[in-house]
């Protein structure tokens, strides 16, 4: 029984140990912080004997020879082989306590520290509270990202009234963890609020019942459960270091192998930790526990979440500890719920702040596993070098302004683990340009050009404040556009920085240097500005009142009119030469193929029907004012000695027989039912003016207005 406590309680302890040190309070996302670790050990003789006290509080015993030194000796080797790199532990012994009694560094390595631990002998003498003042003063004097101060004892202190008001004082930065062993242990009351923790177990029952409660804390968090049977265990989230604690008279480590056959082996040689020979020098009579033999063995590398079998033999009880291999990753989604992804453009406005957990040095999200346990989140914000008073949670709005952004994440786990990072933005806000007139000119304009060459002045500002000179150099000039519809004509304008910061100098042009047509006076221009600087847009519009005095005459100001006035006249003119009326044209009712009838003088013939041909002059219908002309054909072809008749467009839509001497003296035509006698005036005739040639054989009859479709 008393191998089996002295087991369970060496354990409880090395639990604790695992607990605080080897994993640590923060786990810095890029590196391991520094941690100093200052432990006060309780080397008092009531560790080597003791007086055995009832429940009731009699003593039953005196000086019984205990193993509580030896345990406690190789909890602290234990202890020694598990830290890390970065961190140092200070041992202050009760019996000599005015500097550490071993300082050890963790990259000095395992061996080196357990060896130190286990060569240590001491004077054991009494309990006194200065040992935890002094050891906490040396704590507050140096800098670490973690700092501890570890009190155990067994016995009751010298020199202390209330403790609880001595550890409540401590400085924000440090931790503290008691553990009060024994009947007589001064007792603390615990704040873990204020990082202030203690456990106590004041007989063997209770030493058993606290290595249960810390076993379950520890297993639910950074213990992996194993198959004693078959050593094999199994994780879902990837690992950067996995510890394997063997315990027994001969283990032997060989490594760890994965599902897929590859083997790890240990970054450094298994550490093997031993009880101890002697208890102190001035105690020579003492009880070793003979059965406190183990080997510890730490791999590091990068463990993907799977299966795997530690390779041990001759282990009594085996432990296997880890530290997942994840890192925080904090999100900045804008107001459409995009993430943003670069860090160096991101716009100054409202934004919702997200974290997660992602493999190290991936962005490979990692989710909820139990070996995790409830990760919380928190970030604090320092913009442009000013602190937000809030602290953020996942799902937060946060609002950014221009310049510097650092936000300081962290996620913790497993209750003492946490992970961190910074993330530095550069924050860009699109700029507004905006002008102001201050020197305006007022512009003469003579029949060689501007009287002046005065420049407008005007400043301008960006977000309503001054340019800076670096601002000032990188800006360019803005464009001026006509936002009126003036007559008169102007070049690009001559946009100019000047010397002065944050002001331009503007110059109208004319074209060729010579003023053009139209009157020269008062009108707004735009300047417009738009360019990137960066990632931010600068832009600006604003209006640029030039004012102009023209002091030509009306005649040179507006030449340009007369030219247009002449232009339009010639077009009226010719327009109007076409209008009925003005111009005359052959009437509408002419057909282009009129119908003959041919009547016939012979019996036993038939009426027939012919075309006949309508002509309009080309010519005399495109030119204005020029009477329309035609010839009319209104016999058939074959009939010989019938002309054409030569037509001209009249008045009233009729039409002039042009060749009336063609005509005359050929009685067998009849116009209108009458030949053209000799001298006869000019023949007036209608589209309905029946035409009629008789020959020998046949009478031909026509009106132009006829064409006799049905035949």
């Amino acid at each position: 029984m008393r191998v089996k406590r002295t087991l369970s309680f060496v354990f409880s302890l090395v639990l604790i140990f695992l607990l605080l040190f080897s994993f640590g309070n923060s786990v810095i996302a890029v590196s391991s912080p520094t941690r100093v670790i200052n432990l006060v050990y309780d080397d008092s003789g009531s560790m080597i004997e003791t007086d055995i006290v009832d429940s009731n509080g009699n003593t039953v015993k005196y000086d019984e020879l205990v193993d509580t030194w030896c345990q406690a000796k190789y909890a602290i080797e234990v202890f020694a082989a598990l830290l890390g790199d970065n961190d140092t532990l200070n041992v202050y012994v009760m019996s000599s306590y005015s500097k550490p009694k071993l300082v050890l560094y963790g990259n000095n390595g395992s061996k080196t520290n357990v060896e130190k631990v286990h060569s240590m002998i001491t004077n054991a003498g009494l309990t006194p509270f200065a040992a935890v003042e002094t050891a906490y003063t040396d704590l507050k004097k140096v800098r670490a990202d973690e700092k501890w101060l570890v009190v155990l004892t067994d016995g009751e202190f010298q020199g202390v009234d209330d403790i609880d008001q001595f550890f409540q004082k401590k400085d924000s930065d440090v931790s503290v963890m008691f553990l009060g062993m024994g009947p007589q242990a001064d007792g603390i009351t615990a704040d873990e609020s204020n990082n202030i923790f203690y456990k106590e177990a004041k007989s063997n029952s209770e030493i058993l019942r606290q290595v249960t409660d810390i076993s379950t804390q520890i297993f639910n968090s950074d213990r992996l459960q194993i198959n004693s049977a078959t050593k094999t265990f199994s994780f879902d989230v990837p690992m950067k270091e996995l510890v394997v604690f063997a315990q027994g008279a001969n283990v032997n480590i060989q490594g760890i192998k994965s599902s897929s056959g590859k083997l790890y082996e240990s970054t450094n040689i298994p550490v093997t930790v031993k009880y101890s020979d002697k208890a102190a020098n001035n105690y020579p009579n003492f009880i070793v526990a003979t059965d406190l033999l183990g080997s510890i063995a730490t791999f590091k590398d990068d463990f993907l979440s799977g299966d795997y079998t530690v390779e041990v033999s001759g282990a009594e009880t085996i432990e296997i500890y880890y530290k997942p291999n994840v890192e925080i990753a904090a999100y900045l989604k804008d107001k459409e719920g995009n993430e943003v992804t670069d860090l160096y453009a991101l716009e100054s406005g409202e934004y919702t702040i997200e974290f997660g957990l992602v493999k190290g040095g991936t962005d490979e999200k990692i989710e909820y596993s139990k070996l995790l346990g409830d990760v919380e989140y928190s970030a604090t914000v320092e913009n442009n070098g000013v602190a937000h008073e809030k602290t953020y949670k996942s799902g937060d709005k946060i609002q950014i302004n221009e310049g510097s952004l650092l936000i300081h994440a962290s996620a913790s786990y497993l209750k003492y683990n946490s992970v961190s990072t910074d993330l530095e933005y550069s924050v860009f806000k699109n700029k507004i340009i905006t002008y102001e007139i201050t020197n305006n000119v007022s512009y003469r304009v003579n029949s060689e050009g501007f009287e002046s060459s005065e420049a407008i002045e005007v400043k301008v500002k960006i977000d309503g404040k001054e340019f800076t000179e670096s601002q000032w150099k990188t800006v360019g000039v803005p464009l001026v556009e006509r936002t009126d519809n003036h007559r008169f004509k102007l070049d690009d304008f001559i946009v100019e920085k000047s010397d002065e910061t944050g002001i331009y100098r503007i110059s109208p042009a004319l074209q060729n240097g010579k003023p053009s047509y139209g009157t020269y006076e008062d009108c707004d221009f735009e300047l417009i500005y738009e360019e990137k600087h960066g990632e931010e847009m600068w832009t600006g519009k604003g209006i640029l009142p030039v004012k102009m005095y023209d002091t030509r005459s009306w005649v040179e100001r507006n030449w340009d009119l007369f030219v247009k006035m002449l232009i339009l006249g010639i077009i009226l003119f010719i327009v109007a030469g076409y209008i009925p009326g003005i111009k005359k044209y052959l009437p509408s009712k002419l057909k282009k193929r009129p119908s003959i009838i041919a009547e016939p003088h012979v019996p036993g013939n038939e009426v027939e029907y012919y075309k006949g041909t309508m002509d309009k002059n080309l010519i005399s219908t495109i030119i204005p004012y020029m009477p329309q002309t035609g010839t009319l054909k209104f016999v058939p072809a074959g009939v010989f000695g019938v002309p054409r008749m030569q037509l001209r467009a009249s008045s009233g839509r009729r039409m002039i027989l042009v060749n009336t001497k063609s005509f005359e003296g050929k009685d067998h035509i009849l116009i209108a039912g009458q030949p053209v006698t000799n001298g006869s005036a000019k023949i007036k005739l209608t589209a309905g003016t029946n035409l009629v040639v008789e020959d020998t054989e046949w009478t031909y009859s026509c009106q132009p207005s006829n064409d006799n479709r049905n035949n």
